[in-house]
């Protein structure tokens, strides 16, 4: 995936089940020289392996 900005990252939509960020979108930027086939790849390992992301201290 690439951000705007032209840089490839990682998309993550938060769903509304995490209260103050429901529809919100962080966006994990990638070193300058990972190619946006690199970045599908972690992406896909995320979602394979990923069990739980915790965000603490959200103010809504």
């Amino acid at each position: 995936m690439i951000q705007p900005g032209g840089k490839a990252a990682i998309e993550i939509e938060f769903n509304e089940k995490v209260h103050g960020l429901g529809g919100d979108t962080l966006w994990l930027s990638l070193n300058d020289d990972a190619t946006p086939a690199e970045a599908e790849q972690l992406k896909q390992l995320l979602e394979r392996l990923g069990h739980r992301l915790t965000v603490t201290n959200v103010r809504s």
